[in-house]
């Protein structure tokens, strides 16, 4: 993983600029071509995080992108299990009506997601707090991506800043699936990289958060100081925890 060091460098400087550009509407049409590789950085990250997490990454990491556009591509077509949708042309080739960096997008928030949910060490906690902070980043990243910037267009309406319920319970579903496989193979792993997808989940979060409160969704904004307050508290928390252990023995 030689090269990982610099995806993460690469990122974080990618990270604040787009912060900026994209979080404060500053982003040129000419510049659009840095949302897919901002997706594919993050990709890499989270589909990093997630190979050296559990055994059989060298599959499950590919199915958890394959899969994803797979049933992406079904929503776009049968509008199952999302409700109806159109993606703009906004991140770059498509398959099927599908950006193939569809499928970085979810490697980011499903391996994010797995690093924030070992923080939290109960039983069946990467079984049902994967899919529930998925769906949780996905409450900042709809409203934004699709009644903000246009990345995607709704068929239909929902309670939510006009986001169809279904595409929450799809998405919930769809990352119930792939936290069941990361359950059965998770393994130890290196502090480092449960730290990088902790923050990596917290900054996406923070990235939609900034982008809503600038458009006036003041409320998606307030979502994502709370759940980086929360998040960044109980990674400390562990940290004493496992500092008080050592000085034990």
């Amino acid at each position: 993983m030689k090269v990982y060091p610099f995806i993460w460098k690469w990122f974080i400087v990618w990270y604040f600029i787009g912060l900026i550009l994209v979080g404060f509407d500053l982003l040129p049409p000419w510049l659009e071509w840095a949302n897919p590789v901002f997706l594919w950085l993050a990709g890499a990250i989270g589909g990093t995080i997630l190979y050296q997490g559990v055994r059989q990454g060298a599959w499950i990491v590919p199915f958890i992108f394959f899969g994803s556009i797979a049933v992406e591509t079904l929503g776009v077509k049968t509008g199952f299990p999302f409700s109806e949708y159109v993606y703009a042309e906004a991140f770059g080739p498509t398959v099927f009506g599908v950006p193939v960096t569809i499928g970085a997008a979810w490697l980011a928030v499903i391996g994010s997601s797995f690093a924030v949910a070992r923080l939290f060490p109960f039983r069946h906690n990467i079984l049902w707090l994967v899919p529930i902070l998925a769906v949780w980043l996905d409450m900042a990243i709809d409203p934004v991506a699709a009644n903000v910037k246009g990345y995607w267009e709704w068929g239909n309406d929902g309670l939510y800043y006009d986001i169809p319920t279904q595409n929450f319970i799809g998405w919930f579903g769809l990352s119930l699936i792939f936290s069941w496989l990361l359950q059965r193979h998770e393994r130890a792993v290196d502090s480092l990289f449960i730290q990088h997808g902790v923050y990596l989940f917290v900054m996406l979060h923070a990235l939609f958060g900034v982008t809503a409160v600038n458009a006036g969704l003041y409320g998606i904004g307030l979502l994502s100081i709370l759940t980086s307050g929360v998040i960044l508290l109980e990674r400390r928390g562990r940290d004493d925890r496992v500092t008080q252990k050592e000085m034990v023995q």
